[in-house]
């Protein structure tokens, strides 16, 4: 279907170039006056409280009541509990705020505190967000979703995998913003086919002090938590807060440990009301437990036990805990400036780094004359049937620079910027040693130290061994035309993205150098009017787009010379065509939000087995299009009956798949069946009662059934999630201020239930082709099964 594409995008390319031209002649129509006489409004009339809208990218609303924010950031007045705040983006905008995350689980990370949100689908895989968790978003996967945190794009370059446990410790997340279906002109992504998210952490304090926090649960869950505030460093405009967190916990299913070590920082510096600067950093260490992921008639026979074995067997060595192990170490740093250069001129710039390497755990045996180094035998002094750790290894790094140039005249703003971003990334299966004494690895990053085996030409012994190297260029240029004394404002812009990518491969391939460019106009366009202070009315048209990922360049081998996975020529990127129109009302008491939304994805793309020459192998693909078009809902209360905040929230969705994908030598029946993971309905309810001592919270969560099949012959059944908070604030006492108790239940019946699908296949029984191929019983697909009842305690204090 590329015409379809071609026609729309043009489209979208002439309404946005004749929407600039029309912006630009209203705007120099309307703003010549200004010259002279400045424009004079009406004062608006005075209420009782003016809670007024708030952009994207502001803070979250921040209720200037004397005593009525706790040390932990709670209002008691946010919308829904902290699940909604008065927004005024022409497009979909979902936030939750520090109301919400301070009453979740202190371990609990940005993709987790989403769960409620209308457009999104959260599957936990242990209790407390230690290993992250797994988003999906109207129907497709978390790594298409370009998330931003502090500014700098944290994605996987290489997959767009995003991975929440590496981000923000949860009692340092401001808060968290969802964009379904669209990202901001300036947002730094080339994974955002599905929309964007952005997180921040929290601003230093005003004053010197600092917040600790001690938690213990279930599954030996520990957390300890301290955080210290400079304040403000005399009349410097400095002030600054660092961090530091240990949490740990066995695993629930089976075997092993989750544990993270995590240190967050953050320095601001205000030059003056309108210009500021901060440097912010997150470095985290973590060891996760990897578990087996059961098929539907395994989960039915062994439930959650189905997992590896606690316990080293020489006849099975691959079920071993310590073979499936994750462990990973990063650091993100950004520092953002926003300084106004004149009157109506303002320049903003981000440069930021990203460093990260691990391992994602491997095992594999050794047979005499099979000791290959890509696809080339090599000599190892190594003995016939020795066990040897096969880990993934990661090595990544990333500096990029986000700057642009804000120029607003009159009714008329014009936004110029530039994005640049160089990365390399690097990955491996290097061959180590067994500790002898535990089974495990000698290393846990295989990489390291003398652990590695090495080839008798005195080279480190690897099977796979790629360098990436990719290169971005993002250019965006915007103009928005406030009217009618701004109750009517008009957007149009343009993005374009060159990217460039290299990889190299370091051990014998079918092809040591591969490269691809790729060059993506991305226009946009919105309109949104504001009948008064209450009623907003937006469209949005825009583009988004998701590169291929890396390792469609390039082949990986097995220890004895065999490909595992096909290298695939020509992976176009990924395309998104989104409309929306949308809705909302806020007043003193009520915000609410309903949007309609229509898709329309290219180029979906999908790993399935094609033929590799004559064998049958993995490879990623191009296959074909996808429809998704639905409605979101959320509605919130700031506090009614005197302490209740409710917040619902639903979503529909009718989403298919537009094209029969091919596999092997034939075409399966796809067109017209739902897209893996994408439930028809989904509902929330939030339920938060807060007197200032005494709070509660109350989260349920229905999502409806989903396919696990391309064909969609095996799927998972409806289910509800539920979580409870209970807590309360003392008093200041002594140097402590407002010491507060919070008990934190999940999964309260104990319900053990597949809750998301992590391993999708094409067909799980038989099926025919559209040419009349029969396909044998299939391969079932695999599933994520949801965390058991949990309860926590948390103790914590300001001082």
């Amino acid at each position: 279907m590329p015409l379809i594409r071609t026609s729309a995008t043009h489209l979208l390319l002439t309404g946005t170039f004749l929407g600039s031209v029309l912006l630009s002649h209203a705007a120099s129509a309307q703003s010549a006056p200004t010259h002279t006489k400045p424009v004079h409004r009406a004062a608006p009339k005075k209420v009782k409280r003016n809670y007024g809208p708030v952009s994207a990218t502001n803070s979250p609303e921040e209720i200037q009541v004397a005593g009525s924010t706790t040390v932990q950031g709670v209002t008691r007045h946010a919308p829904g509990g902290g699940l909604m705040r008065v927004e005024s983006r022409a497009g979909t905008i979902q936030s939750v705020t520090r109301d919400f995350i301070a009453k979740q689980p202190p371990s609990a990370n940005p993709v987790q505190v989403l769960a409620l949100t209308p457009s999104a689908y959260v599957a936990l895989t242990e209790p407390y967000g230690i290993a992250g968790g797994n988003l999906m978003l109207r129907g497709l996967p978390g790594d298409h979703v370009g998330w931003i945190y502090n500014g700098a794009p944290v994605n996987d370059v290489g997959d767009g995998g995003f991975y929440a446990n590496q981000t923000s410790d949860g009692d340092n997340l401001k808060s968290v913003s969802l964009m379904p279906g669209s990202a901001d002109i300036d947002t730094p992504s080339i994974s955002a086919a599905a929309g964007s998210a952005y997180a921040e952490l929290i601003d230093p304090s005003h004053r010197r002090g600092g917040f600790v926090d001690f938690s213990y649960g279930s599954y030996n869950m520990h957390r300890e938590f301290v955080r210290l505030e400079s304040g403000d460093i005399g009349n410097s405009g400095f002030r600054a807060f660092a961090s530091f967190s240990n949490t740990a916990a066995d695993n629930w299913r089976g075997p092993g440990k989750f544990t993270r070590k995590h240190v967050d920082f953050k320095m601001v510096k205000d030059f003056s009301p309108d210009s500021h600067w901060s440097l912010n950093a997150s470095y985290n260490t973590n060891n996760l437990q990897l578990d087996m992921y059961p098929t539907k008639e395994q989960f039915d026979k062994y439930g959650k036990h189905y997992d590896f074995s606690s316990k080293y067997d020489p006849n099975n060595k691959t079920s071993y805990h310590k073979y499936g192990l994750d462990a990973f170490q990063n650091m993100i740093a950004s520092a953002p400036l926003s300084v106004k250069l004149a009157e109506g001129l303002r320049f903003d710039d981000t440069p930021y780094l990203w460093w990260g390497s691990g391992t994602i755990g491997g095992v594999s045996t050794v047979t005499d004359g099979q000791t290959f180094s890509g696809n080339q035998p090599v000599n190892v002094d190594v003995a016939n049937g020795t066990t040897v750790y096969t880990p993934l290894y990661f090595s990544y790094h990333r500096t990029g620079n986000n700057a642009k140039l804000t120029w607003q005249q009159g009714v008329n703003t014009l936004t110029f910027g530039w994005w640049f971003e160089w990365s390399r990334t690097n990955q491996s299966t290097p061959v180590s040693y067994i500790n002898q004494q535990n089974g495990g690895p000698a290393n846990i990053y295989g990489d390291y130290g003398p652990n590695i085996y090495k080839t008798q030409e005195g080279n480190r012994w690897y099977l796979n061994n790629h360098n990436t190297f990719t290169q971005v260029n993002m250019l965006y240029l915007g103009d928005k035309l406030s009217l009618l004394h701004d109750k009517l404002e008009l957007q149009a812009g343009l993005r374009v993205a060159m990217v460039n990518r290299k990889v190299d491969s370091y051990v014998p391939n079918i092809q040591q150098k591969r490269a691809q460019n790729v060059f993506e106009p991305l226009p946009q366009f919105s309109a949104s009017y504001r009948f008064n202070s209450h009623h907003q009315l937006y469209v949005l048209g825009t583009t988004n787009f998701k590169m291929p990922n890396n390792n469609t360049m390039f082949e990986l081998y097995n220890l004895d010379g065999s490909m595992s996975t096909a290298p695939s020529a020509n992976v176009k990127p990924e395309y998104a065509i989104e409309e929306e129109i949308g809705y909302r009302y806020h007043d003193d008491l009520f915000v609410g939000e309903i949007s309609f939304f229509n898709y329309n994805f290219t180029n979906r793309q999908m790993g399935v087995l094609s033929y590799f020459g004559s064998a049958p192998m993995s490879t990623t693909m191009n296959v074909g299009n996808q429809t998704s078009r639905g409605v979101d809902v959320q509605f919130g209360t700031r506090p009614i009956f005197g302490h209740f905040r409710p917040y619902v929230s639903f979503e529909y969705l009718d989403a298919t798949t537009d094209s029969n994908i091919h596999y092997l030598n034939d075409d399966l029946r796809t067109k017209g069946k739902r897209p893996v993971g994408t439930p028809h309905e989904m509902g929330a309810l939030g339920i938060d009662w807060d007197n200032g001592h005494i709070f509660a919270n109350l989260n349920l969560k229905y999502i409806g059934a989903q396919y696990a099949t391309l064909v969609n012959d095996e799927k998972l059944h409806p289910y509800i999630t539920d979580t409870v908070t209970l807590g309360y604030r003392f008093s200041n006492k002594w140097h402590l201020r407002a010491p507060q108790i919070q008990l934190n239940f999940q999964n309260l019946a104990g319900s053990l239930y597949r809750n998301g699908v992590y391993s999708m296949s094409p067909f799980a029984h038989a099926t025919t082709g559209v040419n009349g191929t029969n396909y044998g019983a299939g391969s079932a697909p695999t599933y994520t099964l949801s965390p058991g009842f949990a309860v926590s305690f948390s103790l914590s204090t300001g001082f």
